[in-house]
């Protein structure tokens, strides 16, 4: 409006189509500008402008009415809109995923009391960890200060009897102090009490909040009842709380009780079991182990035979639990989070051509007062909203993906089970939401913010964002997406052909069409050696009627199950070695038929028979490095070798000793894992040292489920509280040994593609863009007599050149980052060139065929619509 003398008055009026001026107070409507005298000055406008808007003081009002006028902007575009907020999404969901596991296995405290003093006591030996003996564990317990409590732990499987159908259950043996030592209180009723740990008092339980639920359908009366653990009365006196999963996720906590046998002095070199402690107050970890260093240093003058080389450490629980796999976790964190920046490049590029669209808006906005400060703001506020439309849907997608993630999980993985989409997770979705809309529209809102005004309202010209800088900040995302997308793709490049060159390794027996499952006999019911060989014979012979059969056999630690055990080799007739010095060798026990059956090949000498078996002369088999390692250059057949292995087992009328004549030498198999090397091995007769708890494998013709269900009625005929478990086929066991590997590389994959995707879209839109920008040259150049393939040709340079230049920097900097993945990696090197030369071709391939579409359409320019144009 204007005033007598003829001046412009500010209008109090908000115009709803106008979310960018300051206060309403301070406002010029279009209205008053259509009706500005038409000798107006653009200067006198922009000074009557400073002059009479005050510098802007955000406000609640203000900041609602930008959200207001962003939420409009978006929904106009909606297609714009949608892809941003999918690519957001996508991104968002997949660093919330994986955010959800680093969360939940390493960051999250355990649920102990005061869970930072919690230690695991380990035994070092060349570097290694090594498990504890009873003997040691009992002086660790009585000579060191350092701790105010410590408890011994064991894992073993139990026959768990009585009601339904017998199920193997996994169980922890722990001391007496382990659930105060650890702060934990059972949801019902009570942990063990100070002396539940000896002999006599050793038949309690506590059960897990899942067995509870599954087995005994959550009755709260169970407290005070008895359960069948292989074959003894055991009396509940607790359940567990819901989550709590220390150690190795257990059905049920029993006490340890030693046997006079684990205390006797002769076994202190015998390691099975784990040792935990808690703290003394005021005591630090480098204290404990160093009291611990000094006491293994006296165990060792005093037990040189057992202790000679041995050290020990102190680890907190925390990170003894999860340091195996904190490298890989922490390189899924980097890689989603490189497809968050690559998403955030492609965003930001996608703002950066609607703000050469909005040129004309901003500079009239400029023109009437608004500071560059304000419609940074405003612009700001729009791709934080579309960054937080982004992150709902990213969440919702986190969720979905956070199950996908778990059900991949490998077994095993630590904590795996308390891993979720947390307060703490959706806080940090939150804030890496937030980064994440500035992060990507803070350039483009200054780009915008440096429209050129007079240009824009003379002409109607583009200004500054579509000349240089706008196309160096686009070109640049460009190049920095495919350098991200470059670390990638060779990170998961590296992993695929490493896991390719595991698959090929050779586990030294055939899988196919073997079924194998485990047997636990309860020491009640067989507990004589002689029981125990009658049932693994009529176990053998049953099997034998499974149809379609070919072989079946026993075997006392399937290969790539970890069940294992290791021991002392002495060659008799040579020079007794000296404790650190000794030959070392995995055993295992094994019937007739075993390597037949497994398709181990017998390189020579003689398999085991029938004769092998009690009261026979002791014989073994060894595999070909055994025979290569201590047997170099001669023959081993008929050699006699002794191993640090002999128990007295007359009360159960068997015999212990191990070694005797070696009388075969059998092919190599990889027992630990696929990666790890090969082991000298000796096998015993199964008939000899018989064993309680062994594996049962059977090759056969015929469908494997039809093997499966036979073997089960087999067994149940043998005896009804027999239960089975682990029942599957060998190729199950063998892709479990290498599930871990597998999952890394599934999910550093999945990234890769979706980071290759995502950068070949970004460089598509950049040169599409560039081509319709430069739509009036390109004619000009066809009219001056330029071909269609040169001008194709030009498009092409100009994106492959900025692939190439994206290629170079991703290059560089994968061959400093791809060194992280150097612990993940078998038998193919951090640096590999096949892999850096395969991912560079790749991605210049990808996008020259992205640039292929906006060239082909740049070639077939009008040069007279053009230039019209």
């Amino acid at each position: 409006m204007r005033s007598a003398s003829g001046r412009f008055v500010p209008r109090p009026h908000t115009d709803p189509t106008d979310g960018i001026p300051g206060p309403p107070s301070n406002r010029l409507g279009h209205n008053e500008i259509a009706r500005s005298p038409r000798g107006t000055k653009l200067p006198l406008v922009k000074s009557f402008i400073r002059g009479t808007i005050p510098c802007f003081t955000p406000s609640s009002r203000v900041v609602i009415q930008d959200i207001r006028y962003a939420a409009r902007k978006l929904s106009r575009t909606p297609g714009f809109t949608f892809i941003a907020a999918f690519t957001l999404a996508l991104a968002i969901g997949a660093t919330t995923a994986i955010f959800s596991v680093i969360d939940g296995v390493l960051l999250k405290p355990l649920p102990f009391r005061d869970p930072e003093r919690v230690v695991r006591i380990t035994n070092l030996r060349d570097g290694n960890r090594m498990v504890s003996s009873a003997p040691d564990f009992i002086d660790w317990r009585t000579q060191t200060k350092s701790f105010s409590s410590m408890a011994a732990i064991d894992n073993q499987s139990m026959n768990l009897t009585g009601g339904a159908d017998p199920e193997r259950v996994s169980a922890a043996r722990v001391g007496a102090p382990f659930w105060s030592l650890l702060g934990v209180t059972p949801k019902l009723g009570r942990g063990f009490a100070p002396n539940e740990d000896a002999e006599a008092a050793g038949r309690v339980a506590v059960l897990s909040d899942g067995l509870w639920k599954r087995r005994f359908g959550a009755d709260r009366r169970i407290v005070g009842k008895s359960v069948s653990l292989d074959g003894n009365s055991y009396t509940v006196i607790g359940v567990a709380p819901e989550r709590f999963s220390y150690p190795d996720n257990p059905d049920v906590w029993v006490p340890l009780v030693f046997s006079a046998n684990d205390l006797d002095q002769e076994n202190r070199g015998s390691h099975w079991m784990g040792v935990i402690g808690r703290l003394a107050p005021n005591v630090t970890v480098a204290q404990a182990t160093s009291e611990m260093v000094a006491l293994t240093k006296r165990l060792e003058q005093q037990f040189p035979e057992s202790n000679t080389g041995m050290t020990a450490k102190v680890i907190p629980l925390q990170e003894y639990m999860v340091g195996d796999v904190r490298p890989a976790l922490m390189v899924m964190l980097g890689a989603v989070t490189f497809v968050l920046l690559i998403a955030c490049a492609n965003v930001a590029n996608l703002l950066l051509v609607r703000a050469a669209a909005r040129e004309s808006e901003m500079a009239v906005r400029t023109a009437l007062g608004a500071g560059s400060w304000r419609i940074v703001r405003q612009l700001v506020t729009e791709s934080v909203l579309l960054a937080v439309v982004g992150g709902v849907f990213g969440t919702l997608l986190a969720l979905w993906g956070v199950d996908l993630l778990l059900a991949m999980a490998p077994r095993g993985l630590p904590r795996i089970t308390e891993v979720s989409v947390s307060p703490t997770v959706l806080l940090f979705t939150a804030v890496v939401t937030a980064l994440t809309g500035v992060l990507f529209g803070i350039f483009p809102a200054l780009a915008a913010a440096r429209a050129n005004v007079s240009g824009m309202l003379k002409d109607g010209m583009r200004g500054s964002s579509a000349g240089i800088a706008s196309r160096r900040a686009r070109n640049g995302l460009v190049m920095a997406e495919m350098a991200l997308a470059v670390v990638l793709l060779v990170g998961a490049g590296l992993l695929i052909r490493s896991f390719s060159k595991l698959l090929a390794v050779d586990p030294g027996f055939r899988a196919e069409r073997v079924v194998t499952f485990t047997i636990a006999a309860p020491e009640t019911k067989y507990g004589k050696y002689p029981e125990l060989r009658a049932l693994a014979s009529q176990i053998v012979e049953r099997m034998k009627r499974v149809p379609g059969t070919q072989n079946a056999a026993i075997v006392t630690g399937l290969p790539l199950s970890n069940m294992m055990m290791r021991t002392s080799a002495h060659i008799e007739g040579t020079p007794q070695e000296r404790p650190a010095e000794r030959k070392v060798t995995d055993v295992a026990m094994v019937t007739p038929g075993y390597f037949a059956t497994m398709g181990i090949p017998m390189v020579n000498g003689r398999d085991f028979t029938d004769r092998d078996g009690s009261g026979a002369p002791v014989v073994s088999i060894i595999n070909q490095e055994f025979a290569k390692r201590y047997f170099p250059n001669e023959n081993p057949i008929g050699k006699r070798i002794t191993l640090g292995w002999d128990q007295d087992t007359a009360a159960t009328g068997g015999n212990m000793t191990l070694g005797g004549e070696i009388v075969g030498v059998v092919g190599n198999v990889r027992r630990r894992g696929l990666s790890d090397e090969v082991y000298p091995e000796t096998y015993a007769s199964f008939m000899q040292p018989t064993f309680s708890n062994f594996s049962v494998v059977v090759r056969s013709t015929a469908a494997p489920s039809t093997v499966i269900s036979a073997i089960r009625a087999q067994v149940r005929e043998i005896d009804r509280d027999l239960p089975i478990s682990d029942l599957r086929q060998l190729t199950e066991v063998v892709a479990a040994s290498v599930s871990r590997p597998r999952f890394y590389t599934m999910v550093l994959g999945v990234f890769a593609a979706i980071a290759l995707v995502l950068a070949s879209v970004g460089i598509y839109g950049v040169i599409s863009y560039a081509v319709s920008l430069r739509t009036r040259e390109l004619g000009i150049r066809i009219a001056l007599g330029a071909t269609g393939s040169q001008v194709s040709r030009l498009v092409l340079q100009q994106g492959v050149t900025l692939a190439l230049a994206g290629v170079v920097l991703g290059g560089v900097g994968a061959f400093w980052l791809t060194r992280l993945l150097a612990k993940l990696l078998f038998d193919v090197s951090p640096k590999d060139p096949l892999t850096f030369f395969g991912v560079a071709g790749l991605l210049t391939a990808i996008a020259a065929l992205a640039c292929y579409v906006p060239a082909r359409r740049a070639a077939r320019v009008d040069p007279l619509l053009a230039m019209r144009d």
